[in-house]
């Protein structure tokens, strides 16, 4: 796995056994992808469908070609990407969006993969649903179900899949990678360290502009809530930013609308890839904007579980390498409580994790950052110092 698509998941063995399945042609029609997050669940399943439809290097997938860079960017018409909507992947997804779509041959590539993340959020009906297509599909198609918790998915889900166990992806190796991509050292090991060992993530954090600075207004909320008022502007800042995000995103999908437009043309059954790609980017904006709230909130939690690491002498733990100096001045704070901080992160964890499940989000981060005021006001001398 030293080139092409597999080539940053060199680190994996079970990547590397998949890949080895794909090159000699042994592709079962459903695979299963367990394992934590962090462990490139989402990276295989690309550098998968990618090597089934390279077109210079096929069973290998090349990386560099217009359909390997596609896949890989989730432009590909042929690769399908489920996510939950809301807290669930509904029956409905399943009936109206891919069995219609799985009974239909390749639009371009060889093959048609379906990439079901959080496979484990599909509800009883739905894997009921999806049980005959997974077992049978057509010729040329390909699922992936991605999961965290293979308790959730049924047994008979299970037996139709073929399961790979991933690891989690090392700090040391996402560092290796970072820099090989170009970031510099200390970019690396800080975008290593903020994303939990999430290599995609860290390639964001590292590599992505827009993220970076999203970044840093996430990081910069602690010292700026001293008094309710501020939870307030905090919030109605982090709204701002969800919708620069996804303003930004819509401006991508019209590229790649146009993109399709100019290929596809006005011919017959092209208005279902039309269709296909304007529902595919309606998920992602509902995606992304849960995505960009969850940043936020795990940012605060790293910030403050770093004040708790300082206390208790943990300085090699600390996450949030790029304001140390301010973590200590909060460490020394007396004045705040390490009950509080506590409270704090697991009130942030707690909020990250109901976001799906809430239909008014700016009203729970409110809620948030309101408790972190009356919990932890920002000390006068941190919040006049940085």
């Amino acid at each position: 796995m030293t080139d092409g698509v597999w080539s940053r998941l060199g680190g994996s063995a079970s990547a590397g056994w998949i890949a080895e399945q794909i090159a000699r042609g042994d592709v079962a029609h459903a695979w299963l992808l367990l394992g934590p997050a962090g462990s490139g669940k989402r990276q295989v399943a690309t550098a998968l469908a990618a090597a089934l439809n390279c077109v210079p290097a096929p069973g290998l997938g090349c990386g560099r070609c217009s359909t390997c860079l596609r896949i890989m960017r989730h432009r590909f018409p042929d690769v399908h990407h489920i996510s939950p909507e809301g807290p669930l992947i509904p029956v409905g997804v399943v009936r109206e969006q891919i069995l219609p779509e799985a009974a239909r041959s390749p639009f371009e590539g060889e093959w048609k993969v379906f990439v079901l993340e959080e496979a484990d959020r599909m509800n009883e009906e739905a894997q009921n649903a999806l049980l005959k297509t997974l077992e049978e599909p057509q010729p040329g198609t390909v699922f992936v179900l991605l999961s965290d918790h293979e308790e959730d998915l049924l047994e008979t889900i299970l037996s139709r899949c073929r399961i790979v166990r991933l690891e989690p992806v090392s700090e040391e190796r996402i560092v290796e990678l970072l820099v090989e991509e170009g970031a510099g050292q200390s970019d690396a090991l800080l975008s290593a360290r903020v994303s939990d060992g999430d290599y995609d993530r860290a390639r964001a954090v590292a590599l992505d502009a827009a993220v970076r600075d999203r970044r840093r207004v996430w990081i910069g909320l602690p010292r700026r809530l001293a008094a309710a008022v501020d939870a307030l502007d905090a919030a109605n800042e982090v709204t701002a930013e969800v919708k620069d995000a996804v303003k930004a995103h819509e401006r991508a999908q019209k590229e790649e609308v146009e993109a399709l437009a100019e290929a596809l043309g006005e011919g017959r059954g092209t208005a279902t890839a039309r269709n296909a790609l304007a529902r595919r980017h309606k998920r992602e904006l509902r995606r992304l904007e849960e995505e960009v709230l969850g940043e936020a909130l795990q940012a605060l939690a790293s910030f403050y579980r770093d004040v708790l690491v300082l206390r208790s002498g943990g300085h090699d733990a600390v996450v949030n390498l790029d304001v140390a100096d301010e973590l200590e001045s909060w460490a020394a704070a007396e004045e705040i409580s390490s009950s509080a901080l506590v409270e704090i992160v697991s009130r942030c964890i707690e909020a990250r994790a109901a976001l799906t499940h809430n239909a008014n989000a700016l009203l729970q981060l409110e809620a948030v950052l309101l408790d972190i005021v009356r919990l932890a006001p920002a000390p006068a001398r941190v919040g006049s110092g940085w």
